[in-house]
């Protein structure tokens, strides 16, 4: 028996919205643990693929461990064999149904981080990420309704298709029920933000205290709303605190604080921003900023919150979607599609007391989520390798 670990819609999906995502690093927490139980690995990745981060090269060992390919539907697997789809979206599972009519044989287990569309609403302030036709609020409303009725109609046909699925929430876990379900099961997402190193960013002596808000170049992140909450927070707080973020090119943040009314003195005065940066500078900046603030409007888990605990910071933190269950009472919870209660929030954590005692109780809670993720890391190992 194989146990196959499709590397193909990784590199895909981390092309599409970052570096790093929650499927890569669902990937890079569990092969260990597969491997130290005597599983035999294998990696389907594209074929002009070379292992460039270091985690990637520990993990994939050498050339031995790799399955080249055009595609994962291209690939033949022998009965008993297992295919791992970490990175799963409705192309993915579609591809699931070619795989089985191929190979009958093989077990598919997915990893379903959240459900597609899962933002219980379409919200307008999205144009302003968006290029070309879709920066029109009607167009891109019917792109949000025909994706959602297209997606209903074919999950019922995906999800017959899949063995075992593994998600990372309860939230999705509901989402994703369904007569056609065979099994799911849900485990905590891990991280290994701890194992990383600090880098400091260059030029970055003279930021002073701030805010972090991180991938601030995707819609569901919500920047609009926390750049207008942060604009009314230093109109009422004597502070010389900035907002700090990550994952957006400055021009796009000119753009999108110019559709908000936002002066280009403010944005240049108060708000630093960074394109990409490397986990140890994203270590780096989780490590001494204030908070972070996070106001996703729909995640299926929310691993910068995880992020942010295990390195000891509080967070500033929507309550949509699955978002509250990663760290549950221990931070401050805010509605994400309201600028008042995400101004609020600032104000109550611009208060050193409350700011300490939010730290105290992430401190807490760290341990619980150590001990958390190894159990489930073990849980989801026992769970592939078992059938």
């Amino acid at each position: 028996m194989n146990i196959y670990i499709d590397y193909t819609t990784v590199e895909d999906l981390e092309k599409d919205i970052g570096k790093y995502t929650g499927a890569g690093n669902y990937t890079r927490n569990l092969v260990p643990a597969l491997i130290q139980k005597g599983a035999d690995v294998k990696f389907p990745v594209h074929k002009d693929f070379v292992p460039g981060k270091a985690f990637e090269k520990e993990m994939m060992g050498d050339e031995k461990a790799l399955v080249r390919t055009e595609d994962i539907t291209s690939l033949s697997f022998s009965k008993g064999d297992i295919l791992l789809l970490p990175a799963v979206t409705g192309r993915i599972l579609a591809k699931a149904q070619s795989i089985r009519k191929k190979s009958d044989g093989v077990k598919i287990y997915a990893v379903i981080h959240d459900r597609q569309h899962n933002i219980s609403r379409f919200d307008p302030m999205d144009r302003y990420f968006e290029e070309g036709i879709f920066r029109f609020g009607p167009v891109l409303f019917a792109r949000y309704v025909i994706k959602k009725l297209v997606y209903n109609c074919l999950y019922p046909g995906w999800i017959s298709c899949v063995d075992k699925v593994f998600t990372v929430s309860n939230h999705t876990l509901q989402a994703l029920d369904h007569k056609n379900l065979k099994r799911i099961t849900y485990l905590y997402q891990s991280s290994s933000v701890t194992q990383t190193a600090p880098v400091k960013i260059p030029g970055s002596e003279d930021m002073g205290e701030y805010i972090l808000f991180v991938s601030g170049g995707r819609p569901e992140k919500n920047l609009g709303r926390g750049l207008l909450a942060f604009r009314d927070f230093c109109d009422m707080k004597d502070t010389a605190c900035r907002l700090c973020v990550t994952g957006i090119d400055r021009e796009k943040l000119y753009y999108i604080a110019g559709r908000l009314k936002l002066s280009r003195e403010f944005v240049d005065r108060r708000v630093i921003s960074y394109d990409y940066v490397d986990t140890g500078e994203l270590v780096w900046l989780y490590k001494n900023c204030r908070y972070l603030l996070f106001l996703s409007k729909g995640e299926g888990f929310g691993l910068p919150v995880l992020e942010a605990v295990q390195l000891g910071k509080t967070v500033l933190c929507s309550r949509q979607s699955a978002v509250p269950e990663v760290a549950g009472s221990i931070l401050y919870y805010v509605d994400a599609f309201n600028v008042s209660s995400i101004r609020d929030g600032m104000l109550y954590l611009s208060d050193d007391k409350n700011l300490l005692y939010r730290e105290e109780l992430v401190e807490k809670k760290r341990k619980i989520i150590e001990a958390q993720t190894e159990l489930d890391k073990q849980v989801l190992a026992d769970e592939t390798i078992g059938g």
